[in-house]
């Protein structure tokens, strides 16, 4: 008989935690039957990364799930160049929806300025804070 352990690991690598990530996208795709992709957008000063965004793309919409960029460039038009190129893939696909998540303290107005709208908000989510899900119809 098999006997399983269970542990709690605070540092995991990142071969393990793929295992597990591949385990939902592989159980997923027998229901929707695709994978997502995923593509990043880097904003560089000559080699460093000052900004950028982590894309999953589905056949149907675009999902940002980190879009960040560091403060001293922040309020340059750096977000907004992130968003404009994330728009020019989702137009140039034909995929007629993003979606991202926030949190109140971090960019829902800077989403907001950028065609996002509410579909829904967790009340305090974590800490406190709430946690607001957005979303952007591409035309």
């Amino acid at each position: 008989m098999n006997s399983i352990e269970y542990s709690i690991e605070n540092n995991p690598a990142a071969s393990d935690d793929k295992v597990i990530r591949d385990g939902i996208v592989n159980f997923n795709d027998h229901i929707i039957k695709e994978k997502a992709s995923h593509f990043s957008i880097f904003a560089k000063n000559d080699t460093q990364i000052i900004g950028g965004a982590l894309i999953w793309e589905h056949s149907d919409a675009l999902y940002i799930d980190v879009l960040w960029c560091n403060e001293k460039n922040r309020k340059q038009g750096v977000g907004t160049k992130i968003i404009t190129m994330i728009d020019g893939v989702a137009k140039n696909k034909g995929l007629p929806k993003i979606f991202v998540d926030t949190y109140a303290f971090q960019a829902q107005d800077f989403y907001k300025k950028h065609g996002f709208y509410c579909i829904g908000i967790v009340s305090e989510y974590m800490l406190g804070h709430d946690r607001i899900f957005m979303r952007k119809d591409v035309s």
